[in-house]
């Protein structure tokens, strides 16, 4: 078999040495690619005619609003091209959980929680935000918090 490599150089020797090991021959005129999925540290966004990088650690919240999608920071908005699914299966899923369809929050972004009726919390975000756990994403939450 030939497979055509691409990963990082991090573990570049590493994986050439298992692939080799199994009798798989790397070569770049291969139809088979073998790739590294590498997490994104940040996310571009659009604010007017301009660019803007926006590293994972800036973000409070993401929130879907009809066909928008907006990435909430501390003291600004910015608006992504991504759909909220799409963000949710690249995001880490130690520093984010989803909390209903249209809202992903930052796990180190809450500053209180507030027990609701009906299975529901309400939380309020560091940025004086405030955003609802639904009833479908309840005992995910309190399994992921420990609740």
């Amino acid at each position: 078999m030939r497979v055509k490599l691409r990963v990082t150089h991090f573990h570049k020797e590493e994986i050439i040495r298992e692939l080799q090991e199994k009798d798989i021959e790397i070569c770049e005129d291969s139809t088979l690619v073998l790739y590294e999925e590498v997490a994104e540290d940040r996310i571009l966004c659009k604010k007017e005619d301009e660019t803007i990088i926006v590293p994972l650690g800036d973000i409070i919240y993401i929130e879907s609003l009809g066909h928008n999608v907006f990435l909430h920071l501390d003291k600004a908005q910015y608006k992504v091209s991504k759909r909220l699914y799409q963000l949710e299966s690249e995001l880490p899923e130690n520093q984010f959980i989803r909390i209903s369809n249209s809202v992903i929050i930052a796990r180190n972004a809450i500053k209180k929680i507030k027990p609701a009726l009906s299975c529901k919390f309400i939380l309020t975000l560091k940025n004086g935000d405030r955003v609802d756990v639904t009833r479908t994403y309840y005992y995910k939450f309190k399994e992921y918090f420990k609740i």
